[in-house]
Order: structure tokens, then sequence, then C-alpha cells
């Protein structure tokens, strides 16, 4: 079977250019080639289900004649957010207070990014459908296209290019991404201040948790990971089809 040409990320393109010379460049340039060839196909089918049930679950439920119903203060009810919280992947280890929406931010975040998306909308105490979110819930190979062309950060060139860097680690990395050479990828390509001053891990963090919301919580819900962020392997594949694209980049 003859595979389909992908092309790398934009993105993912101007880091690696501007490491050139650098020999940070072919750490990243060995990472970005096991995302290619560790990630397994997109899932189809009831697999596909599975990987985006915490999705699905939200999509479904807004999407009943009444939505889903909030409290007044526009957070998930008691009953609501406990149910939720059995097919959130990054739920799987809470062991905090679960009773009210406003505590557990893993739920905030997630339900954040699909309402940023524009699947969700708040109208009258409830979250609704918008007509994109009618179309991924119709078929979830639409919300998997969704959600892979809108992974890696758009707000700005800084933002996107750090998102691609610290995705290719989830990937390749066991365990937590390790922030501090993400840091130094950034500060080698060229990423500074206008007054010079590098970003730096902690300043980076923000991006890896949003990040992590996203990626995190593709796949089941499986048993306890113990505090590690390790993505399944449908969220692999996400990250692969994120950053190698099959039509050519406009930008």
């Amino acid at each position: 079977m003859r595979r389909e040409p992908r092309y790398l990320h934009p993105r993912l393109s101007h880091v690696l250019s501007g490491l050139a010379g650098s020999p940070m460049q072919q750490a990243l340039a060995d990472r970005v080639a096991e995302v290619g060839a560790s990630a397994g196909p997109s899932p189809t089918g009831e697999a596909l289900r599975g990987a985006l049930a915490a999705h699905l679950w939200l999509l479904e439920h807004a999407g009943s004649s009444e939505g889903l119903p909030l409290t007044v203060a526009g957070w998930m009810r008691p009953a609501t957010l406990t149910e939720f919280m059995t097919v959130l992947p990054t739920a799987a280890d809470w062991i905090h207070s679960a009773t009210r929406e406003i505590d557990v931010h893993i739920v905030t975040d997630f339900r954040a990014t699909l309402q940023n998306y524009r699947l969700l909308r708040k109208f009258k105490n409830s979250l609704r459908l918008t007509e994109a979110g009618k179309a991924a819930l119709a078929d979830p190979s639409d919300l998997w296209a969704f959600l892979v062309k809108r992974l890696v950060p758009t707000d700005d060139d800084f933002t996107g290019s750090v998102g691609a860097v610290i995705l290719v680690h989830m990937v390749t990395t066991g365990d937590r991404v390790d922030m501090e050479t993400v840091a130094r990828t950034m500060a080698a390509a060229g990423w500074k201040d206008c007054d010079g001053t590098a970003a730096t891990a902690r300043d980076l963090w923000p991006i890896y948790n949003e990040l992590w919301s996203k990626v995190g919580n593709v796949g089941p819900r499986g048993r306890e990971s113990h505090g590690t962020r390790r993505i399944s392997d449908a969220a692999r594949a996400l990250v692969r089809d994120a950053l190698f694209l099959v039509e050519a980049p406009s930008l």
C-alpha cells in the first residue's frame, strides 16, 4: 500500500530552520522523525468514538432538547460533574474535591477548550451545540479532523512554535515534558524578547498546560496515572496528524 505524502507543519519547520548550526537541531529533528514513525494509524469506528469519548459526552448532552444544564453561576451541576468525570481521561487520578466545577480545573479547562473552539455555547444557563458542534457530533471523523486542524496554537508565532515543539516532546517523552529543554530549544532558534531575554521554562508552562488539556483528554479513561502526563496511543496519532499535514501548508 502506498503511503500518502505528508508535510511538516510550518511552525515546526520554522523552529528547525532557526536551529541551523545548533547541535539542538539534530536533537529536535530526531524527535520529529520519531513522532512520524512511532504513531499508529488514526483511530476509526468504535476506537475513534472511544478516543473522543469526553468530547462526544459534552456534545451529546449539549445536543439534547434542554441542552446541558448549568447553575445560575454558569457551572456544571454537581450530578453532571460527577458523571462527566467518569469519562474525562485527565480525571482518572483527581484526588481533590469534586463537588463543584469551580474546584475542578481539569473539567473547566476542557469545557473552555470546546467553547473556545465554538463547538459549544452558553444559552440561558445551559450549554448548547453550535452549528460546528452539530457537525462534529454527527460524524466523529469530522470532529477528529476539526481537532487536528486546531491542535497547534494559533495565538501568535511564538505560542504556535512553542506549542509545536511541546507536542513533539509529548510524543517522544515517557512522562512529563522537560520544559527546560523546550526553553533552550526556543532560545537556540532565536526566539527572544525585544530586550534580548529568552523565555524560561516557567514562562512556557501555561502553553504546556493548555495543550495537556487537549491531548491528555484524547483516548480512553484508563487507570490512574499517578500524576504523570503520559499520552494515549490515540493522542499520539492526533499529534502526528497535526504536525504531519496531508495537504501542503499555505503558510
